[in-house]
């Protein structure tokens, strides 16, 4: 686990100890997504403990931004190497002074539609339109005891939005989400600090009718292996699943397609795929996709080539009934011909 790996790189590393660092009452961890008090800036962990000559030189966090220019530099500080990520994207913090406490999808849930201030109040909710380009409108709930209660049965709730809200967990209680939002059918977690596709499961894993799943704007781990129970099971009702401006590809998800057996929309805009391998070590391999699948909104990636590349979907997901391919770098499109009369090509 990450304590684990922690253990190992202070151990290599004489007079260092491992150290807990804490924000909002959870221990902060290598890999964790972190952002900004102030201005929403998110950041991934690569780093946790002591910084030498710093002060005081406990306690900090060592992150690498989403934003190029945000940080000042790529892991090394006066001449010592605590992680490595691109140049300007690196920076030290002290989490208490710059980084928001994360929160659960309990207590996000809990206090958009349960609480009394969800109740009477005016709120701009952000959407990321196909492309990954964010709009906003403003919703208004009209407060009264009627809707008080209403709000608070939590478990009728089929359609759930939780937009920007710095959810990085499931919950504190255990079996809650069950309990208390097994209706939920769609549900929308944009621009969320989720870390990887474990702690995704750990919150859709208790949803039996989620069929719709918008995660865009989380920066998920990639699988390093092929998932297993409670993973591999956590989507069996998964008809849509949105991944806009997650940078997730085509090779991020060979090792979850199994565990998405009944998905027909797949959404990845705005990732920066220049290839749909999935594989770097065998480019131009068929892909094997999903039977299921009936829409692929690839929009807004760095596309350039019809053969060898896109012209491999029709073999890949043999029931595509619609291919969005907007804002990529194709110049030319080629179709092959259909075979003559007989079944077979002419020569």
């Amino acid at each position: 686990g990450n304590r684990s790996r922690l253990s190992e790189i202070f151990s290599r590393t004489p007079g260092w100890e491992v150290m807990a660092v804490m924000l909002g009452g959870r221990q902060v961890e290598i890999g964790d997504r972190v952002q900004t008090v102030t201005e929403g800036h998110k950041a991934t962990v690569r780093y946790v403990g002591k910084v030498e000559g710093a002060n005081p030189p406990d306690g900090w966090v060592g992150v690498e931004w989403d934003a190029e220019g945000r940080g000042k530099h790529d892991g090394e500080a006066k001449g010592t190497r605590y992680f490595t990520c691109p140049p300007g994207k690196g920076s030290f913090v002290r989490p208490d002074a710059v980084l928001a406490p994360p929160v659960s999808f309990q207590e996000a849930l809990a206090e958009k539609y349960a609480s009394k201030e969800a109740a009477s109040a005016e709120v701009s909710m952000p959407f990321r339109a196909s492309g990954g380009k964010k709009q906003a409108i403003n919703v208004e709930f009209v407060g009264n005891d009627k809707e008080v209660k209403r709000m608070a049965k939590t478990d009728k709730l089929e359609v759930v939005t939780l937009l920007g809200l710095r959810i990085a967990t499931a919950e504190q209680d255990e079996g809650w989400i069950k309990k208390n939002a097994p209706s939920i059918s769609s549900l929308e977690l944009d621009d969320n600090l989720l870390r990887d596709w474990q702690a995704v499961a750990d919150i859709v894993g208790q949803l039996p009718a989620l069929a719709v799943l918008s995660l865009s704007g989380n920066r998920l781990q990639p699988l390093t292996s092929a998932p297993t129970p409670p993973l591999s099971s956590a989507f069996p009702m998964l008809r849509q699943l949105v991944l806009n401006a997650t940078g997730a590809t085509f090779a991020h998800l060979e090792l979850l397609k199994g565990a998405l057996p009944a998905l027909e929309d797949l959404h990845m805009a705005s990732n920066g795929m220049a290839s749909l391998d999935t594989s770097p070590s065998e480019p131009g391999a068929p892909i094997v996709g999903w039977p299921s699948l009936r829409g692929l909104d690839l929009s807004d990636n760095l596309l350039c080539r019809w053969e060898g590349d896109l012209d491999r979907l029709g073999a890949a997901f043999p029931g595509l009934q619609r291919l969005v391919l907007n804002g990529n770098r194709l110049r030319s499109l080629s179709f092959a011909p259909p075979p003559e009369e007989g079944g077979e090509l002419g020569g």
